[in-house]
């Protein structure tokens, strides 16, 4: 595979936007190329350069070595999407790793993540559901490559877009974007969590993301427990959900990875009852920092959890109740999830996920564009 003097551009939007499951997997998968463009053969020649937007940052930029960061363009969020990167790419290969990327660019390749506008519209607000359903389609049909997480969300795509499954192809996601972030324990004694044990929850507060549901188990649990929620509310993106907090429960909302990773080492578990996911990254995060997983048998969770997931039916809280009741009264079983979750975590690596974007971008990029 020859990609000397190849370059490769990167629709960077998502350094300006909150760190979610997308986003996540945007950074984490350009760490690694940047480690591969600087070493791994045959890799070393491509050029990368990341464009993002103008403006104020929500975060410093990350601290690549190979891959250069350059703001480009005048406008903001769709308008610079839209309009200003397609103009200033000029018909070199693009890679949009956010669900989206410029409508009427063919010469790219974008991760679509999942089908959820389509199978959950109830969940998101009308703007975001039309804007999302209309780019994702469009891009479908004419992008040249289109990645996407789970043999489930491929299923799920072709059936929404009416595109053969073979149009989308299938890269894991990794577990291991934790292993270097430093955690301090003393959040723990902040939020007084080392009082009595509890369940960890992280999930945004999107209906399909299931905390109601959740939260109807609660109340019928006979357990000295308390369950701790993470994640943000994006009420720009999600449709309300509303519900009211038992006293056992304690919502953080947003936090960073360093105290994320202080929960996950001292849960007694991570809780996931969602109804839709397309790769459900939690749930590796948990297992990969010795944290048992208790899970949703929806969408794709049962082929990223394995048999190292204790699954419940996210629609029946009378059995999410039996298995918690089950699971907390079961040390051996606790020690056995861990054991399991650990092993599979390894699994999912971001050089692996990587390796395997990289083996589909790169031939593109060299091979040119004539158009359609």
């Amino acid at each position: 595979l020859d990609v000397l003097m190849s370059d490769l551009y990167v629709n960077g939007r998502f350094l300006d936007q909150p760190l979610t499951g997308v986003q996540r997997y945007a950074r984490a998968l350009m760490q690694q190329v940047d480690f591969f463009i600087g070493k791994e053969q045959p890799y070393a020649g491509l050029s990368v350069t990341c464009l993002v937007p103008p403006g104020k940052r929500i975060a410093p930029f990350p601290a690549w070595k190979n891959i250069e960061i350059r703001v480009i363009g005048r406008n903001q969020n769709n308008l610079w999407e839209q309009v200003d990167l397609p103009l200033y790419v000029k018909g070199k290969f693009l890679f949009s790793p956010t669900n989206l990327g410029p409508f009427f660019y063919p010469n790219q390749a974008v991760t679509i993540h999942d089908a959820s506008v389509f199978a959950m519209p109830k969940a998101y607000s009308l703007m975001f559901r039309m804007k999302y359903r209309l780019g994702i389609s469009l891009l479908a049909s004419t992008a040249r490559l289109i990645l996407t997480d789970s043999n489930f969300s491929r299923v799920e795509l072709s059936k929404y877009l009416k595109l053969p499954p073979e149009r989308f192809q299938v890269v894991y996601l990794g577990s291991d974007h934790l292993d270097e972030t430093a955690f301090d324990e003393g959040m723990l004694d902040a939020w007084r969590l080392r009082e009595k044990p509890y369940f960890l929850v992280v999930a945004s507060q999107s209906p399909h993301k299931n905390i109601a549901g959740l939260l109807k188990t609660v109340d019928q649990l006979q357990a000295n427990v308390q369950f701790v929620l993470v994640g943000g509310s994006y009420k720009t993106v999600f449709r309300d959900s509303q519900y009211q907090l038992p006293a056992n429960v304690l919502q953080l909302g947003y936090i960073d990875d360093s105290n994320l990773k202080a929960l996950y080492r001292r849960a007694l578990g991570l809780i996931f009852p969602s109804r839709y996911e397309g790769f459900g990254l939690p749930v590796l995060e948990a297992m990969r920092h010795g944290c048992p997983v208790l899970c949703s048998t929806a969408a794709s969770l049962p082929e990223v959890g394995g048999d190292a997931v204790l699954y419940f039916d996210p629609q029946n809280p009378d059995e999410i109740t039996a298995v918690l009741t089950r699971f907390l009264a079961d040390p051996a079983l606790q020690a056995e999830l861990k054991s399991r979750g650990l092993a599979r975590a390894g699994q999912f690596l971001w050089k692996t996920t990587t390796q395997k974007t990289l083996e589909l971008l790169t031939p593109l990029i060299s091979r040119g564009y004539h158009g359609i």
